[in-house]
């Protein structure tokens, strides 16, 4: 590693990073309806199995975002990762499902880590002309990380018979990937320690969310990550049942459309410039809404397009809304993203509880139904946010 500069060790570390965290939050998506047949547990209990580490990322972020400005981010991070892959390796040997759901979930917390800091310490690091090709390797990457480990958890539990076996491969491939991660991270150079204080920590939270026009897009991020996550797992279980029982491989292959959420993450960029972020928002939010329509239907082929456009509109509506949440603050700038990505990650955890008594009565028509009412619940927030507190928007605009 010596003879990589500083900036390409500290790039490939977090990158690597980025990989271990949602590879091993991820890779039982496509494994629902396997995790309710072995446990013997509901669809719903099931899809805890999701929601138990999105909630842990949330919470966790909120504490590791707080004390990484005092205790150094690559020594907490560094310890934040190895505690969450040990949980790793326990988890295909546990059989009590409530002692599973909180492993899952205190996993989550410990993995939010790399989210919490990976940012900042690239912001720390790095020049401002190199941070945003750095930053967008990062993103890159927890792509890679979230597409990759749905597919091989798919297809290995096919190829290695359970869900365990699978478990144990991910927790070792990832586990290598992390001595990359090790071995790569450079020591902080530009590192300043803050003293932590806990009181204008959580005022500055306090502060945020009594803004009326964040806490509207806070909740809007919510709602359309709990759709879009929660469609996908719900999605699992209908393509395993008739009419279309197609095997974890197969299944798995569904999240290869996330790919159309990269193609417009980099269109995102110039939307904004020309119409501004909240109507960006709400385009993201109608694409969604459409491809609702095209999931409608049980030719295949059109539901696969209809999830490509989901995740067209989805990360559509991501990137502009944390830019306007970055834009929208002046002071607190962290704790106001950090409060994002509570909502983001809650959002996704407690969505399935929204979603599960549609499909309980309805079926997979209930679940594109309910989401359909969270998305209309998300534009009509965009119309007050517009009539309400278009002037406020304005002035903290101008004054970030």
């Amino acid at each position: 590693m010596k003879k990589f500069t500083h900036y390409n060790r500290l790039v490939i570390a977090v990158c690597l990073c980025s990989m271990v965290t949602f590879s091993n939050i991820y890779w039982l998506q496509p494994l629902l309806p396997t995790l309710q047949h072995e446990f013997n547990v509901s669809l719903l209990a099931a899809n805890l199995a999701m929601s138990a580490p999105l909630l842990g990322m949330g919470l966790g972020l909120l504490i590791f975002a707080s004390i990484s400005d005092s205790i150094g981010r690559g020594p907490i991070l560094l310890k934040g990762m190895i505690a969450g892959l040990c949980i790793s390796f326990i988890l295909p040997m546990v059989e009590n499902y409530t002692v599973f759901l909180s492993l899952r979930f205190l996993q989550g917390a410990l993995l939010s880590v790399c989210p919490a800091v990976a940012i900042p310490l690239l912001g720390d690091e790095l020049r401002k002309s190199w941070l945003p090709s750095a930053v967008g390797f990062y993103i890159a990457s927890n792509t890679i990380g979230g597409i990759s480990s749905r597919l091989i958890g798919g297809a290995s539990v096919d190829l290695l018979g359970s869900w365990q076996a699978t478990g144990f491969g991910m927790a070792l491939v990832t586990a290598i990937l992390f001595i990359g991660v090790y071995l790569a991270l450079p020591k902080q150079r530009h590192f300043t320690k803050q003293k932590f204080q806990l009181k204008p920590s959580l005022n500055m939270f306090a502060k945020h969310i009594q803004t009326p026009q964040l806490l509207i897009i806070y909740i809007i991020i919510g709602l359309g990550f709990g759709c879009f996550v929660n469609l996908f797992s719900y999605l699992m279980s209908v393509l395993e049942a008739a009419p279309y029982e197609l095997p974890g491989a197969l299944r798995s292959l569904i999240f290869v459309t996330f790919l159309g959420g990269t193609m417009s993450a980099s269109l995102a960029g110039k939307f904004s410039k020309r119409y501004g972020q909240l109507a960006g928002v709400a385009t993201g939010i109608f694409i969604m809404l459409a491809a609702n329509l095209l999931l409608s239907h049980q030719n295949l082929s059109v539901m696969t397009f209809g999830m490509i456009l989901m995740a067209f509109g989805f990360f559509f509506c991501h990137a502009q809304a944390s830019t306007l949440v970055g834009r929208s603050v002046k002071k607190g700038k962290g704790s106001a993203q950090a409060l994002y990505s509570l909502f983001y990650y809650s959002g996704a955890s407690l969505g399935v509880f929204f979603i599960a008594p549609f499909y309980d009565k309805w079926g997979w028509q209930g679940v594109l139904g309910s989401t359909s009412i969270a998305l209309i619940i998300c534009l009509l927030l965009l119309v007050v946010y517009q009539v309400k507190y278009k002037a406020q928007h304005k002035q903290l605009i101008h004054s970030a």
